[in-house]
């Protein structure tokens, strides 16, 4: 229960999903938590429940990384762990995807992690440097038809990914990416709702998984990231981390 004790973690996108998943097993492990989230009702509610604390924070904006860094050395004198787990989704055929759909996504989900990525680096100079976690997807492995910008954003969010952790690797900063799969979330609650039979659709996903069930927020991308967070990884960077089910190495 203390394989993060006395460390700073930094989570973006922590408002529920994944980002709460992440959050919430942190703060199993003891963690001091710095939550940020664009929806501020939310994360700030998440940041009660784990008694951590909260900034709103739009990842597409520089000043606002600034200040959320700043608030976390201030808070807590110290970032040990940055995870960039915001992103947005979209699906629509590359012909009907407007530019500003395709920019929107790729502000978001690349821009974001890159600019999570400088400034973390900076702060963990600072310090005794750190482990930054980035959140990819399957799709950031391989493509998926509707998602010319979402799996393009994915796709560069693994290879810069590998970059930070090359830049870093003799300054005491890891770099790794995760790459989920289908896991239980909010942003499957739109497709379950506008199906007829929420419950065989469901069932019908989990059929379509070598391992047979929807992946948890927090039980496998928490624990995951827990794991890259933790020195039981001092070893590993600029390593892709699939949490998929077995999605990506074939048909049940």
């Amino acid at each position: 229960m203390n394989r993060l004790q006395n460390k700073t973690a930094l989570i973006t996108g922590a408002a529920m999903g994944l980002g709460a998943g992440i959050a919430q097993r942190f703060a199993e492990e003891g963690a001091r938590l710095m939550l940020t989230d664009i929806n501020a009702v939310d994360g700030a509610a998440t940041a009660e429940r784990l008694n951590g604390s909260f900034v709103p924070h739009d990842v597409t904006d520089e000043a606002a990384w600034e200040n959320a860094v700043a608030a976390t050395l201030e808070r807590f004198g110290q970032l040990d762990v940055l995870v960039n787990n915001a992103g947005i989704f979209s699906n629509a055929p590359i012909e009907e995807t407007e530019l500003s759909q395709w920019q929107q996504v790729m502000n978001v989900n690349l821009t974001g992690v890159f600019l999570g990525c400088k400034h973390g680096v900076r702060a963990m100079l600072r310090g005794n440097g750190g482990s930054i976690i980035n959140l990819s997807s399957v799709t950031g492995l391989r493509g998926q038809r509707g998602g010319s910008a979402y799996s393009a954003s994915k796709g560069g969010v693994r290879l810069l990914t590998k970059t930070v952790a090359l830049e870093n690797a003799q300054r005491s900063i890891r770099c790794n990416s995760i790459h989920p799969g289908i896991i239980r979330t909010p942003i499957l609650d739109p497709i379950f709702a506008a199906a007829e039979d929420a419950d065989a659709l469901e069932q019908r996903l989990a059929a379509s998984l070598p391992i047979g069930y929807l992946g948890d927020p927090a039980a496998d991308i928490g624990n995951t990231a827990v794991f890259l967070a933790s020195e039981e990884s001092r070893y590993i960077t600029g390593a892709e981390l699939v949490v998929d089910g077995g999605m990506t190495i074939g048909l049940p």
